[in-house]
């Protein structure tokens, strides 16, 4: 099974019922892929208002990876190689490490590729939603 990892970009488009998200949403679970939100950026996406019913329904279709205390410690050690601060940034890069090197969605896609890079992985496919 192959997967994808969703930032925050990806589910404020979700938010936003963006067309083209959705699409690409539901394209990637029809080819078998499962979309993956670390810990931390459902966290930052979460918005429990009716408008949000979009952010729902995809979150449906998602795994939702614990941020355990192997994956902070890991974070915050890519963070400091790295000299950022954003532990959430470097937990979606090492969610897509974890998944084979999946492909990353992101409306911040200079600093994850900066994260990336700095982790070895310059490969990792990284895009907007």
């Amino acid at each position: 099974m192959s997967h994808i990892i969703y930032d925050a970009g990806a589910l404020i488009a979700a938010v936003k019922n963006d067309r083209a998200f959705l699409h690409q949403h539901y394209r990637a679970l029809g080819r078998g892929k499962t979309p993956v939100v670390p810990a931390g950026v459902l966290a930052q996406g979460w918005d429990s208002r009716p408008k949000a019913a979009g952010l729902h329904r995809v979150l449906h279709g998602c795994e939702v990876l614990p941020l355990t205390a192997a994956l902070a410690k890991a974070a915050a050690v890519l963070c400091q190689k790295n000299k950022t601060s954003d532990v959430i940034d470097a937990s979606v890069v090492l969610a897509s490490i974890t998944y084979d090197e999946a492909p990353i969605l992101t409306d911040d896609l200079g600093d994850i590729r900066a994260l990336t890079a700095c982790a070895g992985r310059e490969g990792i496919v990284v895009e907007r939603p």
